[in-house]
């Protein structure tokens, strides 16, 4: 879909790139990207795209549990993983076959690299737990705090 050959996949891990010195700003990418996953950067005048934060997941002077994507170092829920999906021995790929995840469009047979896990199931205890104040000493928002940060 680029007329100048500015999108391509690496094949050695199937990361989508844009080198931005052969992009002319024609947004085709992402009239043709079913992701939404291209951003026309008005400052520059190119498409943009996440990188996958490719210079710190190859880089040697990271040690190795480091080399992922921002994205992922920074989650404070840990609700992103990063690992190599073609290795079924990795710790990413028994998280997928343990929860069922699945390539995003599944329907358009695109392939992509990336998976999403569905939601965990919550205990309808907690849940029904949730909507029964806790008993504490404090009273009032104090208390509230306590109740809430006690969880």
């Amino acid at each position: 879909m680029c007329p100048t050959g500015a999108s391509y996949k690496r094949a050695e891990d199937g990361i989508v790139l844009v080198n931005e010195d052969l992009c002319i700003g024609c947004k085709l990418c992402s009239w043709a990207c079913p992701y939404g996953a291209r951003e026309y950067d008005y400052d520059s005048g190119v498409m943009k795209k996440c990188t996958m934060c490719i210079d710190r997941i190859y880089n040697d002077a990271f040690a190795v549990e480091d080399r992922v994507p921002a994205c992922v170092a920074t989650c404070p829920v840990g609700a992103r993983h990063f690992g190599d999906l073609g290795d079924p021995e990795s710790d990413v790929s028994k998280l997928v076959t343990a929860r069922g995840g699945y390539a995003p469009m599944p329907e358009l047979d695109y392939k992509p690299v990336n998976r999403y896990l569905p939601p965990r199931a919550r205990p309808a205890q907690a849940a029904d737990a949730a909507l029964v104040p806790a008993e504490s000493d404090a009273a009032g928002i104090l208390g509230w705090i306590d109740r809430m940060l006690s969880r």
